[in-house]
């Protein structure tokens, strides 16, 4: 009998220490996206980043960044952009409608809320991130799942055949 109530003891310390982590996880998620719909703070959003050399995926682009300094590079760029503008009834550049997690990868689920690029409305755009931590509670990888448009499609396609051809 004491052997089950040692067992049944020690498992339930496990799972509480899962859920510890699974909760600071979703926080950091929570936080990370607050600040990214802003737009304008990359280099605070880097501190959710690992020190070392995290990657940054766009799944259906086959795009990958590797390194702290290039993923903020590729936030500022963007960010930055003189041809972006927010929609007046968007403040927020995404709406996050879904947390899921376990004690090492958090999966988000919501939109990219509708802007103007060059004065033409974009409409929303539903996506799916995979955020893997590391033992630190560091980003040490994200996944970007987007559902372009098709006229986005068409020009990752284009960009991807004429990078094969150069």
């Amino acid at each position: 009998m004491k052997k089950i109530v040692a067992y049944f003891l020690f498992s339930l310390i496990l799972l509480s220490c899962n859920s510890i982590e699974k909760k600071k996880n979703v926080k950091t998620v929570e936080e990370f996206y607050k600040i990214y719909a802003q737009r304008n703070d990359a280099k605070r959003l880097m501190n959710f980043y690992s020190d070392f050399r995290p990657k940054w995926v766009d799944a259906v682009s086959q795009s990958l960044i590797e390194g702290k300094n290039n993923i903020q590079d590729m936030y500022e760029s963007s960010w930055n952009d003189k041809n972006f503008k927010k929609h007046q009834n968007y403040p927020e550049s995404i709406t996050i409608k879904e947390i899921v997690s376990n004690d090492s990868i958090v999966a988000v689920s919501g939109q990219y809320n509708p802007y103007y690029y060059n004065d033409k409305l974009v409409p929303e755009m539903k996506f799916t991130s995979w955020l893997y931590f590391d033992r630190d509670g560091k980003i040490k990888k994200q996944i970007e799942w987007m559902q372009y448009t098709m006229n986005d499609l068409k020009d990752i396609i284009n960009f991807k055949q004429n990078a094969e051809i150069n």
